[in-house]
């Protein structure tokens, strides 16, 4: 009982520590470690987009990266190029994104399996050659380039700590938002399609159109991950939304664990945090990430956190266990102590 309260107690008091740490981060950080953590932040929506559909729907998606750079293009044709302020652009970009993405969902989502794999992957594929062939209106390779934040209510976004605490507050936001999406009777019925989606159609849920919402919801977050990442980048191009991006973003949310809700944000923080310290070392980081990739998928399916899960519980049953034997040894020495004096009284009698 002392062991779970302290468990409870200890929940609470991390997670405050690590959002005192995470909000401080300006003062006491470089300006390095300012730019990676929101890059952490700006695929984190990309990783949290994709492992939406993959854990909470069973669905596997590779066109999300096509939905992050929908705004980016946007915002670099309307607002950089075209003048137009902002939020204009991003609210034009976040209206492309989900008429795509109801266009994309109305044909893929009456399929399952490898087949809406193949057609999300057909959508990403078709959007990539597209900006890469398109040079009058999207400058092909080249894409857009010196894209600075904006200035809002006197707050110059143009500062890396401003950006950054911008950033993170959107993105705790967002992350808040699609916890309660997900603990929501919406998100239990998700659940269900995702398990046996016949069984939901015979209970009468409406399984399209609850795997079509979700679908919007993935892409609207995949889209504001898109929206930093430009403001932040200064450049839009096609490699940002081609398939090798897409896969990055898949194994990045197996690597944190795909079912678990947090799985893709832990996954997004290691993936990013290996590129930048094996990257110091060699230039073939690369090979050396995708080694620890296969090496966790291998050893544990469940990611990262079915690692450190396994390891609570076995040593949460280890001290349980301890606990009842010093209990029970405890109770046994009592028991003994009080037999004696009874003892001594029969041999004196």
């Amino acid at each position: 009982m002392n062991l779970d309260k302290l468990t409870r107690l200890a929940k609470p008091i991390l997670l405050a520590i690590g959002a005192i740490l995470l909000i401080a981060l300006p003062f006491y950080g470089s300006q390095y470690t300012i730019t990676t953590f929101v890059r952490i932040i700006y695929f984190g929506f990309l990783a949290v987009s994709v492992g939406f559909l993959l854990g909470q729907g069973g669905m596997i998606s590779l066109t999300q990266t096509a939905f992050f750079g929908m705004t980016g293009y946007a915002i670099g044709l309307l607002g950089y190029e075209r003048g137009i302020p902002f939020p204009w652009p991003d609210l034009i970009g976040i209206g492309i994104v989900l008429i795509a993405a109801t266009l994309v969902g109305l044909v893929s989502l009456r399929t399952y399996g490898l087949t809406f794999l193949m057609i999300t992957l057909a959508f990403g594929q078709v959007c990539w050659a597209f900006a890469t062939q398109n040079t009058t209106l999207l400058h092909g390779w080249s894409g857009f380039r010196g894209i600075r934040p904006f200035v809002l209510f006197g707050i110059d976004f143009r500062n890396s700590a401003n950006f950054y605490w911008m950033s993170l507050v959107l993105f705790a936001l967002g992350l808040y938002i699609l916890w309660r999406i997900v603990h929501s009777p919406f998100g239990l019925a998700l659940n269900g399609i995702r398990e046996n989606p016949r069984r939901m159609r015979a209970l009468g849920y409406p399984v399209y159109w609850i795997r079509f919402v979700a679908f919007l919801i993935a892409a609207l977050y995949a889209g504001i991950g898109g929206i930093l990442a430009v403001y932040y980048s200064g450049l839009i191009a096609p490699p940002t939304i081609h398939l090798s991006r897409a896969i990055w973003a898949l194994l990045v949310v197996i690597l944190g664990g795909s079912s678990y809700f947090w799985g893709p944000v832990v996954g997004t923080f290691v993936a990013i945090w290996l590129e930048v310290l094996i990257s110091q070392y060699t230039q073939r980081y690369l090979l050396f990430v995708g080694l620890i990739f296969v090496i966790v998928v291998l050893f544990s399916p469940q990611g990262i956190l079915g690692i450190i899960e396994s390891v609570l519980r076995k040593r949460h049953l280890w001290i349980t266990g301890w606990l009842k034997a010093r209990t029970a040894l405890v109770a046994s020495g009592s028991d003994k102590a009080e037999e004696r004096p009874g003892k001594e009284v029969m041999k004196k009698g």
